[in-house]
């Protein structure tokens, strides 16, 4: 309840201070009804998003079970999640609850390979928003960098970002001999080496799948692709200053990827933040303004988790989460 509290009062005190400033108006929610067309499209892409992602981790979860799992039940599993992650404290607690539905489908599902499939989840998301994001800025670096020198280091740290990522899925795919050697050296870690030992076999279990996770990362990259066009959408009539659609895909993943950090409630405040200083590199300054545009949409369709939970039929209580939280 204390981190609750505190993660609500400093993203209240984000909010007044950017309100304060005269970045975040309010009153730009009023006038986004006069586009429905980008409304609605910003609304059907981030659904085909969540859609997709639900895809993804049906995927993710068969490669324990050697058996199709209902698509329609992982989409409903998966925006409960949501759900909860909008209403909860922290990014990872709606994930913790799905996974308490989840271990319903099948007994094979062991608590360490289910909180494995959410991270790694999470992990080829990120590595589609960052191959993405890289791939844009190397592309149109020249052009990037001829606005302003100051967001040279802006696109340098998505290269580095990228360089990550390539070297995350090259571990994911190395040969048995090696993952062997580095199990062996891992579990001699002191208090921790047995876990992460276990965490890295579940890793290395989803990993021999290449094809799948190929699959996957591609996906994911189709999915950030529909997202920065979603919010390019409901943001771009109000840009103070014109944006080459080509250039947000350079900037705007960077903020996708802060708002992640659990340090506030789904990113309120933060998000604002972030997306107030990047789109300033562009002098485009109401970025705030515009991420909030985005935000609320994002919620909405977060919140729709809560037919799927209602109409669940059996209940988990909260508490049964810890299980799985002794795992992370």
């Amino acid at each position: 309840m204390i981190k609750l509290i505190l993660k609500f009062v400093f993203a209240a005190a984000i909010i007044y201070w950017l309100v304060n400033k005269g970045t975040l108006d309010f009153g730009l929610i009023a006038k986004a009804f006069n586009y429905p067309a980008h409304i609605a499209g910003c609304f059907i892409l981030l659904t085909l998003q969540a859609v997709l992602a639900s895809y993804r981790w049906k995927k993710l979860l068969e490669v324990k079970i050697n058996k199709t799992i209902p698509f329609l039940q992982v989409i409903k599993l998966n925006w409960i999640g949501m759900f909860f992650n909008s209403v909860l404290p922290g990014a990872v607690t709606g994930d913790l609850i799905k996974l308490v539905y989840t271990k319903d489908i099948s007994n094979e599902f062991n608590k360490t390979f289910l909180v494995t499939s959410v991270v790694m989840d999470r992990i080829l998301g990120l590595a589609g928003l960052i191959t993405l994001m890289g791939l844009f800025s190397i592309f149109n670096y020249t052009s990037i960098i001829a606005i302003s020198p100051k967001i040279a280091p802006l696109i340098h740290i998505n290269f580095l970002l990228l360089f990550g990522v390539i070297i995350f899925i090259t571990s994911i795919f190395m040969p048995i001999k090696v993952q062997n050697k580095l199990l062996k050296l891992t579990e001699k870690i002191p208090f921790l080496g047995e876990k992460l030992a276990k965490t890295l076999r579940q890793v290395w279990l989803i990993g021999q799948n290449k094809k799948m996770v190929t699959t996957a990362l591609a996906i994911s990259i189709f999915i950030q692709f529909t997202n920065v066009i979603a919010f390019w959408l409901i943001a771009s009539p109000f840009f103070t200053q014109h944006i080459p659609m080509q250039f947000v895909f350079s900037f705007i993943p960077l903020g996708f990827i802060a708002v992640a950090v659990p340090i506030s409630p789904a990113g309120l405040g933060v998000g604002h933040a972030i997306f107030d200083s990047l789109f300033g590199f562009f002098q485009v300054y109401n970025g705030a303004s515009l991420f909030n545009l985005y935000f609320l949409i994002m919620i909405t369709i977060n919140l729709f988790g809560f037919f799927p939970y209602a109409f669940s039929g059996k209940k988990h209580q909260l508490k049964e989460t810890a299980e799985f939280e002794t795992t992370i």
